[in-house]
C-alpha cells in the first residue's frame, strides 16, 4: 500500500508543549504582537506627518497605501523623509535588526538553547527585551505624534492624559 499524505496526518502523534516551550511561544508571540503595533504606529504617524493638511478621506487613502509596509520599508521611508529625530531613527534601525533576528534567525540560532538553562534564560531575556523595546518605541512615536499635532494647533491634552494613565498601568478601553 503506497504511503500518502493521509497516512502522514493519521500517523502524526501530537506531543504537547512543555513548560519551556509554552513560555518561549508566549514570549515570541508577545514580541511579534508588539512589533506589529509599532508597524501600525509608524504607518499612522507617517500618514499624519506626510498629510497634515489633507482631508480625512485623502489621509485614509494614503494610510491604506502605506499600511501594508513591512517594518523595514516603513522605517526606510520615515528615514528618507526625515520624519523623526536622529535618535528615534537610530532606535528604529536598531530595533529593526532585533526584530529581523527574531523573525528570521532566532529559531535556527537558538534551537538547542532550551536544553541548557543559562542559554535558555539568555534567549528568553533577549526576546523579552525586543518586546520591551517595541513598547518603548511605540510610546516615543505616540509622543512624537502628540508633539506634531500640538505644533499644528491641535489640543492634545485629552490624548496626553490617556497616555499618562496607561503609563501608570491603567487599561484604557477604546
Amino acid at each position: 500500500m503506497p504511503f500518502t499524505k493521509k497516512h502522514m496526518k493519521e500517523n502524526i502523534k501530537k506531543i504537547p508543549a512543555n513548560q519551556d516551550e509554552i513560555e518561549l511561544y508566549g514570549l515570541v508571540g508577545e514580541a511579534l504582537w508588539k512589533t506589529q503595533i509599532v508597524e501600525q504606529a509608524l504607518s499612522h504617524s507617517i500618514t499624519l506627518k506626510m498629510n497634515p493638511a489633507e482631508t480625512k478621506e485623502r489621509a485614509d487613502e494614503f494610510l491604506k497605501q502605506h499600511q501594508s509596509y513591512t517594518l523595514g520599508k516603513a522605517i526606510k521611508f520615515a528615514i528618507k523623509e526625515n520624519l523623526y529625530s536622529l535618535s528615534l531613527q537610530d532606535e528604529l534601525s536598531t530595533f529593526l535588526e532585533q526584530r529581523n533576528w527574531l523573525v528570521h534567525k532566532a529559531m535556527l540560532e537558538s534551537q538547542n538553547d532550551l536544553n541548557t538553562e543559562n542559554m535558555k534564560k539568555e534567549l528568553f531575556i533577549k526576546i523579552k527585551s525586543i518586546s520591551n523595546k517595541a513598547e518603548s518605541i511605540q510610546r516615543e512615536i505616540e509622543y512624537d505624534m502628540i508633539n506634531f499635532c500640538s505644533s499644528k494647533g491641535k489640543d492634545m491634552s485629552r490624548i496626553l492624559a490617556i497616555l499618562k494613565l496607561q503609563e501608570q498601568g491603567v487599561r484604557i478601553q477604546r
